[in-house]
């Protein structure tokens, strides 16, 4: 699979560059959570032979040999196509030369599918979905415009693609250029849509030059840059996950906010956009609430997926509040911390009024039933489970986010001051004070040295050995007297694969090496437990697994660190990496990862 994007639209080809669903199931052109175009295919009167294709973030060009006649012995018709995608558009070019000795007669022109489906029915997650019934083939040639609509939607498709039907004398040239124009029209108001700017992204300037930054991860993160009136943001991972995530986007934040300070205040900008003023069951919005995921599929805006605006996550709003404190620390911008003011503190009100509902001071979760089961980063649903394998039972209280919560009261301690309620600055001095050593005592594993991954419902600490308790270092609510044996088993054989940290230990009854969150190695939970241990000391440990995942990605034939890749070992494989077979590439927090190893390696890092 191959991806191509500067803008909202998304076009994914196969291996080859072609754009057709019956070669790779997810190809298409994709805008705003609906694949438009299932197929795109060139075809020609003669024979083509494919000789090269050219691949870059925004744009492919291929070159093709053809025979003037069958019985000539040479090719003498050269053809280059290229694609480029920009905003809303796919542009098209097509230049052929004709190199025999002869006047040749040539049509080229392109054959599409359109289909306008659902982007949940292609990943093909609700098998109840009876779909849209608008497919159909047509010729480029016969179709100006085209369009689906619903009771909740109008899409359509302008087409002006290129198509040539001359005759070329000997050593003549032409060339033919064209477009297709995707819009989606929403009939009801609705927040992100309405943000939404149908425009290229802009430059991406990094504040410095960093060693695992390159040409490469530039042009992977401007296809994930998701363009807006008030400037681009990232989106999480392509193809599926082109759409602001609350989580993901607020943890590259805290990757790359040194580097990319303004994407960060893109971020925290868009987030208090959508921040949820309401509260409401099936969305599982409260107040204050920073919103998990947003789209604008039909499915979702029908309302028979809970997706349009969907706040099911824990920790979105705690690291709301922990990144604009980072933001500010970095940047000094009073004046745009002024104006997120009521939304930092819109946040700092759903901890105190939502986010503990039994008041034992811990942050909880139980899913209403119509979205995520789990609500922390591990969201798949037998992801927070015993030792035995038993699945803990909700309400849930996780352990990184607990260490999330610390760190909101120490910013919050900070933020408050800038908003001259000095005042409140002891309150969230003592929250932290509090919280600190109750964590400490009840998430403590005595027998394993090591922290639970959570409270059930009955306080009963959930046991299993995770990478979770590595967060908590980064936010700096481990006792030190607790921290190296935290680091220690960090790097254990049960939890270290030589690439980096499992997610669940192979001792534990749920390890699966190929398990989506018990067993497999997820590059950003690791590179959050590296700037934890080089908040503790431990800058050893950290430059090892910063250095032992730059070795996955070399594993990798297009050099990227993937969204995770499976827990075998360094020494089960004899040193080949097994892939996890449906990881997002490109995707956000893998390439922010790449920023925290580039600092943890710098040289003058301690």
């Amino acid at each position: 699979m191959k991806i191509l994007k500067n803008g909202n639209l998304m076009a994914v080809t196969d291996e080859r560059g072609v754009i057709d669903c019956e070669s790779e199931k997810a190809a298409g052109l994709y805008l705003e959570d609906t694949r438009f175009i299932s197929r795109m295919i060139l075809k020609a009167s003669i024979y083509l032979k494919r000789l090269h294709i050219d691949f870059s973030w925004d744009r492919t060009e291929a070159r093709y040999l053809g025979r003037s006649r069958p019985d000539v012995s040479n090719f003498d018709i050269f053809l280059s196509e290229t694609l480029r995608v920009e905003g809303n558009t796919l542009y098209a070019e097509l230049t052929v030369r004709n190199y025999s000795l002869e006047e040749v007669q040539l049509t080229f022109d392109y054959e599409i599918s359109c289909a306008f489906e659902d982007v949940f029915t292609i990943r093909g997650e609700n098998d109840a979905y009876s779909g849209l019934e608008t497919s159909r083939t047509v010729p480029a040639s016969s179709l100006n415009s085209l369009e689906y609509e619903s009771d909740y939607e109008k899409d359509v498709i302008e087409n002006s693609l290129p198509s040539l039907s001359i005759r070329l004398r000997p050593g003549e040239s032409a060339t033919a250029s064209g477009k297709l124009r995707l819009s989606k029209a929403v009939k009801k108001e609705e927040i992100f849509k309405d943000i939404l700017s149908e425009r290229p992204v802009g430059n991406l300037q990094l504040t410095r030059n960093v060693n695992q930054i390159g040409e490469r991860e530039i042009g992977d993160l401007k296809m994930l840059m998701i363009p807006t009136v008030y400037g681009d943001f990232p989106g999480a991972g392509l193809p599926w996950y082109a759409t602001v995530f609350g989580r993901d986007s607020l943890i590259f934040g805290l990757q790359t906010v040194d580097l990319l300070p303004e994407i960060t205040r893109n971020i925290l900008k868009i987030h208090s956009l959508l921040q949820s003023c309401e509260e409401e069951i099936h969305s599982e919005t409260q107040p204050g609430k920073i919103v998990h995921e947003t789209r604008l599929n039909e499915l979702s805006l029908s309302g028979r997926l809970p997706f349009e605006r969907y706040y099911g996550t824990i920790d979105a709003t705690l690291l709301f509040i922990v990144l604009a404190q980072r933001y500010y620390r970095r940047t000094g911008d009073l004046d745009f911390m002024k104006s997120i003011e009521k939304n930092i503190m819109a946040a700092a009100s759903w901890i105190d009024e939502y986010a503990d509902p039994d008041n034992d001071g811990y942050v909880e979760f139980a899913p209403s039933g119509g979205g995520l089961v789990n609500q922390g980063w591990k969201d798949s649903a037998d992801s927070v489970n015993f030792a035995d394998g038993r699945l803990a039972e909700p309400p849930l209280a996780l352990v990184e986010v607990q260490g999330y919560l610390y760190d909101a009261f120490k910013c919050l301690e900070k933020l408050v001051v800038l908003f001259d309620k000095q005042e409140m600055a002891s309150l969230y001095a003592s929250k932290a004070a509090t919280l600190k050593p109750n964590f400490n005592r009840d998430f403590w594993l005595e027998n394993e040295s090591y922290f639970a991954t959570a409270l059930d419902k009955n306080k009963t600490p959930v046991d299993s050995i995770t990478s979770n308790p590595g967060h908590c270092l980064m936010t700096g609510i481990v006792d030190e007297d607790k921290a190296d044996a935290l680091a220690d088993r960090l790097f254990s054989e049960d939890m270290y694969t030589g690439w980096g940290i499992r997610t669940l230990s192979s001792k534990m009854k749920r390890y699966n090496p190929f398990s989506y969150h018990n067993g497999s190695v997820w590059p950003h939970d690791n590179s959050l437990i590296m700037l934890g241990l080089t908040n503790y000391g431990f800058f050893e440990k950290a430059k090892r697994l910063a250095s032992d995942l730059l070795k996955a990605k070399e594993k990798y034939r297009d050099n990227r660190l993937p969204e995770l890749f499976s827990g075998l070992s360094t020494s089960e494989t004899a040193g080949r990496l097994a892939e996890y077979p449906a990881s997002c590439s490109p995707q956000l927090w893998s390439i922010g990862t790449l920023f925290v190893i580039s600092s943890v390696l710098a040289p003058d890092s301690a």
